[in-house]
């Protein structure tokens, strides 16, 4: 079971991506980390889509601030409808997503890599008669998180330290 101290950031989907960030700065107070923008291709119960990304994270945190600009066709196609998503860091991606699958939270996405069987680098999963939704991520991929936070580059998927199995 992930623990909740694995608890590092609440995600929001923007319509408008820089008068979020306007907006939570001015009234937070956050400061954040470089933007970056790249496509992903993700697994969703509908198949394989690519998502078209701009995303930031604060830098003030934990818990940080996730703001992704809205991506039609994936989980991140509904915008401005406050905390789209909790975020937990996980030691066992496969494990945990079995285990909330099992415990009747609806897998919505994560990463694609043709070179694995089940989840990989993160998935998403809602309940659903709350809507809550949680996204796991592989805690391998923290360690290039961390630099990110600390005025590095956006780690892709694929390099050492971005997201492994």
């Amino acid at each position: 079971m992930f623990p909740l101290e694995g608890f590092y950031h609440y995600g929001i989907v923007a319509s408008d991506f820089d008068k979020t960030i306007e907006e939570l700065s001015e009234n937070l107070g956050l400061e954040w980390a470089s933007v970056t923008e790249f496509e992903m291709i993700c697994e969703q119960p509908n198949g394989i889509v690519t998502a078209d990304m701009k995303v930031v994270y604060s830098t003030t945190g934990p818990p940080h601030f996730e703001v992704i600009r809205v991506a039609p066709g994936t989980v991140w196609g509904e915008a401005d409808l406050g905390v789209h998503h909790l975020g937990y860091w996980t030691e066992n991606l496969q494990e945990d997503h079995q285990r909330l699958t099992e415990a009747g939270y609806v897998w919505e996405a994560c990463y694609h890599n043709p070179e694995t069987d089940g989840p990989y680098g993160f998935t998403y999963h809602t309940l659903s008669n709350t809507r809550l939704r949680l996204e796991l991520v592989d805690i391998g991929r923290k360690p290039a998180f961390d630099n990110w936070m600390a005025g590095g580059d956006f780690p892709t998927a694929m390099e050492p330290g971005g997201m492994q199995n």
